[in-house]
């Protein structure tokens, strides 16, 4: 299980699959993904950008 200090890296296809993954699912399938990460990590910090870019408020 990771702590406050553990910094987790995704790689470039990684990061690729998961813009894939939120630009395919519907806008509150995309704040449901940010809201299960707890808004941290870089799952959250992709899908925060992807509501940014499409205007999604939680």
């Amino acid at each position: 299980m990771a702590n406050d200090e553990t910094k987790t890296v995704l790689d470039e296809p990684i990061v690729a699959v998961v813009r894939l993954m939120l630009g395919k699912l519907a806008d509150h399938d995309v704040a449901e993904v940010y809201e299960a990460t707890v808004g941290r990590g870089p799952i959250a910090g992709l899908a925060a950008e992807a509501m940014r870019a499409r205007n999604i408020d939680l």
